[in-house]
């Protein structure tokens, strides 16, 4: 794999850019499928960075975006046999990009004399992109699968207020 970074500091405002590239493949002797995908083959991955920071205030956004996982779906021809699930081969397939932006804002001050406090909010997956991160199949009794998918959160919000005394 390859990792590179670039970072660029302003006065307040301070930006990153990343990118990672992976190949990452299982060798087993002893499968038919001797040389395939590993689950962690996350081939490309690009993340943007920016914040804004003065004494009080600091906002930050961030994109993230990654080649899909490496998934195995069921042969499309018989997709069960014998009421197992039948699959094609191991991780050849993928699942769709992955691909999230965050925003949040953290303001720091002093209520009171030796005491400090900060409020903020931030956003997670602030455009509620429906990302998978696994899936499942099960058969449904008439020779088809059916595909039980799990997805990383959605728009998350998030508030927090810290205080030091």
């Amino acid at each position: 794999g390859m990792d590179v970074l670039v970072r660029k500091q302003f006065k307040d405002i301070n930006t990153w850019l990343s990118y990672s590239y992976l190949d990452a493949e299982y060798n087993f002797t002893e499968l038919p499928e001797r040389v395939f995908p590993s689950n962690y083959d996350i081939t490309h991955t690009l993340t943007f960075g920016l914040t804004y920071q003065n004494d009080h205030l600091r906002l930050a956004a961030g994109w993230n975006w990654r080649t899909g996982k490496p998934t195995t779906q069921p042969d499309e021809a018989t997709p069960v046999v014998n009421n197992t699930v039948n699959f094609q081969a191991s991780n050849s397939d993928r699942f769709q990009d992955y691909m999230r932006v965050d925003l949040s804002a953290l303001y720091a001050f002093t209520p009171g004399s030796g005491t400090k406090a900060q409020i903020g909010f931030s956003v997670w997956n602030l455009l509620n992109r429906e990302n998978t991160v696994s899936r499942f199949y099960r058969p449904n009794g008439l020779g088809e699968a059916n595909a039980f998918s799990q997805n990383s959160l959605g728009i998350t919000p998030n508030a927090v207020f810290r205080l030091s005394f």
